[in-house]
């Protein structure tokens, strides 16, 4: 083996090891709030496709479909059974599918964890092609120090350790737009076409919102017709808007093949997942809360404070190494490097669209904003940070004359990564509760959380697992199914919102009375006003045990024989 191949391995090697390293390490550690729910959705496709009943493999505007596959796999591992037991579909927001698992001696947390595994593992992949497409557009030591640098962003690491949509989503949506400027680029070779095509449609098939992706691919069209104007600025817009036409049959065939619902009812997947998907955006709720899609009540206007929230959010959870790293990846493109300059203008601006895209189009949405539904917009910044850290330390080495100058600018990147890792591992397991230290206030105390995923709950469950009799002991949990039932022996109730909004509280009073334990969310119930006079009540009682994680009160455990009859007869008024 000659050197140079010997290092594009090493190179492969460090990213396997870099990549897999913080995943795979406690992935049945905790439970999210949503991935109950998708096992649900994954059992039933599961079923659906062993039925051979295709059109119930929809769940409405994000079609999931990877996902689904993922959980259908993990299933025909773990309990392939499942598809001959003749029990149906079963609702994806009950406990249905737990109940079930367990009764024939499975655990819903083993199949979360067969997905989580599995899908750690598409992530490397994806991650490697990532590489691989980048280094054909620039070096391969610049490449690489981007990919690592963008891998460790503690947000984008915490959520591709989760059943969830969104870091599939940001590999897809950057995989297709490297690898149709590689198309352009060099040579236009179709196998990157097709690489484009399929990764654009396997993103639209994990979510619907991966149609942000088309803001970068215009740009990158119109810089095709600007460089080819000289032939004919009519003949390049038909040869490349031909080329686009190919792209999009491409992504069209993929969408078709790996979808089984789209065999069999093509437009009813695609009204479920679209019109689900404007309803949610224009009307703030799915078709089974609006009825119909009425665009005569579409709010179009430019939701500048919804864009400007959604950014902060961002900038609030990357670290300090990238905001640093953004700021001189910008200065790439404007320097007087010419072999500097012509590959990284395109790479830097499709970048920036791509994060730029996905934050107009979650920032004007009108239903809920969660900071993981821009992940690809975390991605593109920290590759670009990646980038501008690489070029910012190899030309402040080139200002020094020193026969060790390649060793001291590795030296310097390998610290900059370290920065970066820790940054991550010091919220191990989770990593995507990372919050930005200087944008939040070194040493600023803060009461809450934001966005919390129900991290905390396994360890409120584990400590109540702990005490004598759990077995046969009863809890009342805010978020109860799988953040706290899948790590709890005995009986879990999930509480129920709506006990609190005073029209209900016999039914709250009864709940309580019936358990043992009372687990209060603090995180999400502590910081909604409609649960202040509810905590204000249970305040007056010493807890059993409380949770803390980052100097924050997670979780609070009341023991229910503990609570004085002033307790039940506020709760009864409540």
């Amino acid at each position: 083996m000659n050197r140079k191949k010997l290092i594009e391995s090493i190179f492969y090697i460090v990213l396997i090891i870099a990549i897999l390293a913080p995943r795979l390490p406690a992935l049945d550690s905790f439970v999210t709030l949503d991935e109950p729910s998708w096992l649900s959705q994954g059992a039933n496709f599961y079923y659906a496709i062993a039925q051979r009943e295709f059109e119930n493999t929809v769940y409405e505007y994000q079609p999931a479909v990877t996902t689904m596959w993922i959980i259908a796999f993990a299933m025909l591992v773990y309990f392939p059974e499942y598809r001959a037991l003749e029990q149906g579909y079963l609702s994806d927001e009950k406990w249905q599918l737990d109940w079930f698992m367990l009764a024939h001696g499975k655990h819903p947390l083993t199949l979360l964890y067969d997905a989580r595994l599995l899908q750690v593992f598409i992530i490397l992949v994806l991650f490697l092609l990532l590489y691989y497409l980048l280094q054909r557009l620039i070096p391969k030591p610049a490449a690489l120090f981007a990919v690592l640098f963008a891998s460790f962003d503690p947000f984008q690491l915490g959520q591709s350790r989760l059943l969830d949509h969104e870091a599939m989503l940001s590999l897809f949506v950057i995989i297709s737009i490297l690898a149709l400027a590689i198309y352009f680029s060099q040579g236009r070779k179709i196998a990157f076409l097709f690489i484009s095509g399929i990764a654009a449609g396997i993103a639209q098939l994990t979510k619907s919102s991966a149609i942000a992706m088309l803001a970068p691919v215009a740009i990158l069209l119109f810089i095709q017709i600007f460089q080819e104007r000289q032939d004919g600025f009519i003949k390049a817009v038909i040869n490349n808007s031909k080329i686009f036409m190919i792209w999009v049959v491409v992504l069209m065939a993929s969408y078709f093949i790996f979808w089984p619902g789209m065999w069999v009812a093509p437009g009813k997947m695609l009204y479920e997942v679209y019109g689900n998907a404007f309803s949610y955006a224009f009307q703030g709720a799915r078709l089974k809360v609006t009825g119909e899609l009425k665009v005569s009540q579409f709010n179009l206007i430019l939701n500048m404070s919804g864009i400007r929230e959604v950014a902060r959010v961002l900038f609030g959870r990357i670290t300090p190494m990238a905001w640093l790293g953004i700021l001189f990846g910008f200065f790439i493109p404007f320097t007087r490097d010419r072999e500097l300059v012509r590959p990284y203008r395109q790479l830097f601006t499709l970048l920036a669209a791509s994060a730029i895209a996905f934050i107009f189009m979650i920032g004007i949405a009108q239903g809920r904003n969660s900071p993981h539904y821009i992940l690809t917009s975390y991605l593109a910044l920290n590759l670009l940070a990646g980038l501008g850290w690489f070029h910012i330390i190899k030309w402040t080495m080139e200002r020094f004359k020193s026969v060790k100058i390649q060793q001291i600018q590795y030296a310097g990147m390998l610290f900059i990564l370290i920065l970066q890792v820790w940054s991550a591992a010091s919220f191990f397991p989770y990593y995507y509760t990372y919050q930005n230290p200087l944008y939040y206030g070194i040493g600023k105390a803060r009461d809450f959380p934001q966005f919390p995923y129900g991290e905390g709950l396994e360890l409120a469950a584990q400590y109540l697992a702990d005490l004598p009799d759990a077995k046969d002991a009863t809890v009342l949990s805010y978020y109860g199914r799988g953040c706290f039932s899948f790590y709890y022996p005995g009986i879990t109730g999930g509480f129920r919102p709506y006990w609190i909004d005073g029209a209900h509280d016999e039914d709250l009073l009864k709940a309580v009375q019936s358990v043992d334990y009372l687990v209060v969310y603090n995180a999400v119930q502590g910081q909604a006003g409609k649960y202040e006079k509810y905590l204000g009540i249970l305040s007056t009682v010493q807890p059993l045990h409380e949770v803390w994680l980052d100097g924050m009160k997670y979780v609070i455990i009341y023991k229910v024989d503990d609570l004085p009859e002033s307790v039940y007869e506020a709760l009864s008024n409540l």
